[in-house]
């Protein structure tokens, strides 16, 4: 028969074992908090960290598909997430005000002369909603503008503000740019020339974007982010 401090120590078991298990979780919640701390400060972006915590599944989603059709148009797949999260926010079903449909905003326009290139027939302005078919037009339009610029030192720019404004406008600022400046004509000149508030802050978003992802490293799933935009 056990003794009465015999007795007074097992009564105490269950109540070490609760102390016990309040301490892990207690350890195990602070290490939490230090991880998303660590990650916040070394992105330097806390407030996209935040929101990516908030809505992970959305930022998160589609990184494989980007990662697939980027590198078959020869692209970083970093560089399309960029355009993928100023055009979107990754909501595939998103409606421009100029009626540019999906992930990355590809006009009916731009899609048309997708389909007639690729020999795609019965072409409907629904299918942008498709994130596959979407990537696909938007990728092959951001690839042709990047190998349309591809001469400049740094064609990346170049690609964007066409993408958001077209060719024509790009040609112009080019002009603007090389009569304020000597050759060879820079990224940063360019940037100055642009003198659609939008377009310029659309540029400038997308970069500061896109060399966030490049600090954070390869997208889950990248096998080669090698590509013609770096």
């Amino acid at each position: 028969m056990a003794s009465r401090s015999e007795r007074s120590q097992i009564g105490r078991l269950p109540k070490l074992v609760v102390v016990w298990s309040i301490k892990l979780a207690l350890v195990i919640f602070l290490s939490g908090v230090a991880a998303v701390g660590y990650l916040v400060l070394r992105t330097k972006d806390p407030f996209y960290v935040f929101r990516e915590l908030k809505n992970w599944s959305d930022y998160k989603r589609y990184d494989s598909l980007i990662t697939q059709i980027a590198n078959e148009h020869l692209l970083d797949p970093r560089l399309v997430k960029a355009v993928v999260w100023r055009e979107s926010r990754f909501q595939a079903d998103m409606i421009g005000k100029n009626s540019e449909r999906g992930l990355m905003q590809v006009s009916e326009i731009a899609a048309r002369d997708w389909a007639k290139a690729s020999s795609v027939p019965n072409f409907e302005p629904n299918q942008l909603f498709n994130p596959e078919i979407n990537l696909e037009i938007g990728c092959w339009y951001l690839g042709k503008a990047l190998q349309r610029w591809n001469s400049q030192l740094e064609p990346v720019p170049f690609a964007l503000a066409e993408y958001n404004a077209g060719k024509s406008r790009v040609d112009r600022w080019i002009r603007v740019a090389l009569q304020r400046n000597k050759q060879p004509l820079s990224a940063e000149a360019f940037e100055d020339s642009i003198d659609f508030p939008s377009t310029a802050h659309y540029v400038r978003t997308i970069l500061a974007r896109y060399d966030f992802y490049k600090r954070r490293g390869p997208l889950t799933g990248t096998e080669n982010n090698g590509s013609a935009a770096e």
